[in-house]
């Protein structure tokens, strides 16, 4: 197990940083990969490091993907039941899953949620609806970075509120969009829109180290977003070439 890194600062050779966060990442170890890329990128930010900071987008892409692949294939609960505590959604027999929180539970108790989730290293995923389990239109909106939101058709009533498995293929409406064919299909669908609500207000005239900070935001709505991390990869890359 590569060695814990308490503190990053200006003296850290963030090289060898890396090489820890390569040696959990061949530990399949995903958790650890991605605190160690992100303690560099933010550093290799603050020393306007672009060579390093191109490197850490790669395996902190790929740590972050398995972690949503292992989240996703765990059980999935659209829409908080009213009145059970969000404490009690993982534990150590659900140490992984998908949920969306839905009100009266609202932003900050999801965020808190990631945030639990993050220090007792689980493969959980979080999106947060602001409305009410039984609402026809789900609103999805960020929790952290820029203020962004989607709108979907709500999921089918006999997925809200309750633990359902991938292999929970019912498909009361085709098994088509806009519910897709399980739920975690439906959780995958509505956080990739709202990271490409995010990657929107980005746009072609914001350029250099202002494009950078602008699209490393924007991966705080959605932190597996896939398209999120290229851009901010392409972003680094025309910097570091410029320089």
């Amino acid at each position: 197990m590569p060695a814990a890194i308490e503190k990053i600062d200006a003296q850290t050779d963030l090289d060898a940083v890396m090489e820890s966060a390569s040696e959990a990442l061949a530990e399949m170890d995903y958790l650890a990969t991605e605190s160690l890329c992100l303690a560099t990128l933010a550093e290799a930010r603050r020393r306007e490091d672009w060579p390093c900071f191109t490197r850490v987008l790669l395996p902190l892409q790929e740590a972050r993907r398995q972690r949503r692949m292992i989240a996703a294939d765990g059980p999935v609960m659209l829409g908080t039941p009213r009145g059970e505590s969000l404490d009690t959604l993982f534990n150590d027999e659900r140490p992984a899953g998908c949920v969306v929180v839905t009100r009266p539970a609202d932003r900050s108790a999801a965020a808190d949620l990631v945030e639990r989730a993050r220090l007792d290293r689980r493969h959980v995923e979080v999106l947060w609806a602001d409305n009410e389990a039984e609402a026809s239109q789900w609103v999805i909106r960020s929790t952290a970075g820029p203020n962004v939101s989607c709108t979907l058709p709500a999921p089918p009533a006999e997925w809200i509120g309750r633990w359902r498995t991938p292999q929970d293929s019912n498909e009361p409406h085709g098994g088509g969009r806009p519910y897709g064919k399980t739920p975690a299909d439906w959780f995958l669908d509505a956080a990739e829109r709202l990271g490409d609500a995010a990657l929107a207000t980005v746009g072609p005239h914001v350029t250099g180290v202002e494009r950078i900070n602008a699209l490393a935001d924007c991966l705080a709505v959605v932190n597996d977003h896939e398209i999120l991390h290229q851009r901010l990869y392409d972003a680094a890359r025309a910097l570091r070439a410029a320089r």
